[in-house]
């Protein structure tokens, strides 16, 4: 009981509250670069994440719960203002939106095309290159055995390049099909969440999206994101930075 009580308050009043006045060091002021904005604003990322697998450990700054209620009584009860914290806080939340974004961007090109696919479709462009260049050279052939007056040897080509016209347009087809095709087989089955960033399963039940939904992690993104968009249209119609 006195272990619990002392732990809170260290973190109402910081870590030296239990020190002997004669000693005591004083934690620092509010304004403090040692003191996370982030934490007094809103919500610090640190603090967003915790027991999850996207836990980032603790905050290098300072949260002491008492530098949180001085801000808000300035900032609810004096009307003081602070839009150097709030633009720390901006920029701090902007360096993990910005992270998450790149993380869904390279997870949706992951989607585009699974190796095999990728495959099939460099296989089938090489078949009709080979089979292109053919044609334009077995064309070439027979323009030169008209200008020879070659007749049955330009009906003999003329054949063979009628069949592989032919060839060319079932190659086409398939290549038609495949280029449909692509990344069905994995779109069908994984989406990604385009506030978190986690790969989602279409085939999975309402339940287990739902879980996704309010989940730790997914619920820290959006509140992440609602407060940067909030402050990000702030600093978009002022001028001060």
């Amino acid at each position: 009981m006195a272990e619990e009580q002392r732990k809170l308050v260290e973190q109402l009043m910081g870590k030296d509250a239990l020190i002997s006045p004669a000693v005591k060091r004083r934690d620092p002021e509010m304004t403090s670069h040692r003191v996370c904005k982030s934490f007094l604003v809103g919500v610090c990322p640190h603090d967003l994440f915790i027991g999850t697998k996207q836990d980032l450990g603790k905050c290098p700054k300072l949260h002491l719960e008492k530098h949180k209620l001085e801000y808000e009584y300035r900032t609810r009860k004096k009307g003081e203002a602070f839009p150097e914290f709030e633009y720390e806080y901006y920029k701090h939340l902007q360096t993990y939106i910005n992270e998450i974004d790149r993380n869904i961007e390279i997870a949706l090109k992951r989607l585009e095309h699974t190796p095999e696919e990728k495959e099939k479709i460099a296989k089938v462009t090489k078949e009709l290159d080979n089979l292109d260049t053919k044609i334009g050279l077995m064309t070439q052939e027979i323009d030169c055995l008209i200008k020879e007056n070659e007749t049955l040897k330009c009906l003999f080509e003329s054949v063979k390049l009628n069949d592989l016209c032919k060839e060319r347009d079932q190659l086409a087809e398939s290549a038609r099909n495949i280029a449909e095709n692509v990344g069905q087989s994995s779109q069908q089955k994984l989406q990604v969440c385009e506030e978190c960033g986690a790969y989602l399963s279409r085939l999975d039940s309402d339940r287990r999206l739902a879980d996704h939904l309010i989940g730790k992690i997914h619920l820290g993104y959006v509140q992440m994101r609602a407060a940067y968009y909030e402050l990000h249209n702030k600093f978009k119609r002022s001028t001060t930075y």
